[in-house]
């Protein structure tokens, strides 16, 4: 499945049209209440990313390279992809690392001829689509993004929680979006405890353990890495 060509139409113009009047700002992403940096730190809360290779999904102009510098300075390899290529261009414009590189395109359409270690995608789920369904889209952008990634990745979505809800707005179901996880690992965490209408998923593609103490061996690592640095 891919977004059709008028799903593509309405968020290229929609994103457009916002950069043409409030240029470079979390607003033409459509956050307007100063929460992004609060997003991305949640994103990247549970990964060591130095040294990683990153995928961002719906990148927008890029800005979670502001949190990735800040933990890892340098020392990290990003893609950002996003479908409007306005936005792709200011991206450019304003993260000019060699580390950093930018396409405009389809995520679903794309051949990848490169594994990347984690995917990430920050409010590319809340519009509601007109000609496919929402859940399926979740869905096969979850499935790539396993496959081009060696160890997980790290999606935010609006729930249906809430008090009010918007006609053009998308409101996942936090039992729903678990059921699509749990058919690709058994590793996964789901975080509402940051905002009370969003929520934040984490799928580790490596969901191995030992018979003998049953936990997780990528938790067991996370946690010697974490004692090391603490150290």
């Amino acid at each position: 499945m891919k977004l059709s060509d008028q799903d593509i139409k309405e968020v290229v113009e929609r994103y457009t049209g916002r950069l043409n009047e409030f240029g470079y700002s979390p607003k033409t992403l459509g956050w307007t209440k100063g929460k992004q940096d609060l997003r991305f730190e949640i994103l990247t809360s549970q990964f060591y990313l130095k040294g990683k290779n990153i995928i961002d999904v719906g990148c927008g102009f890029g800005d979670l390279n502001k949190t990735l510098m800040k933990k890892c300075g340098g020392d990290y390899s990003y893609y950002g992809i996003d479908l409007v290529p306005k936005i792709i261009e200011k991206g450019r414009e304003i993260f000019t690392n060699s580390n950093v590189i930018f396409e405009a395109c389809d995520f679903l359409c794309k051949d990848f001829s490169e594994k990347f270690d984690y995917a990430f995608a920050s409010g590319i789920f809340n519009f509601k689509l007109k000609d496919n369904n929402n859940y399926e889209y979740i869905e096969n952008v979850i499935k790539k993004s396993l496959e081009i990634c060696n160890a997980g990745l790290a999606f935010d979505f609006l729930s249906d929680k809430v008090d009010i809800k918007y006609e053009h707005t998308f409101h996942s179901s936090p039992e729903k979006i678990l059921s699509i996880a749990y058919k690709y690992s058994r590793n996964i965490i789901l975080r509402n405890d940051y905002m009370p209408f969003e929520f934040a998923l984490f799928i580790f593609k490596d969901d191995s353990f030992l018979k003998e103490d049953t936990i997780f061996t990528k938790y067991k690592e996370r946690n010697a890495k974490e004692a090391i640095i603490e150290g």
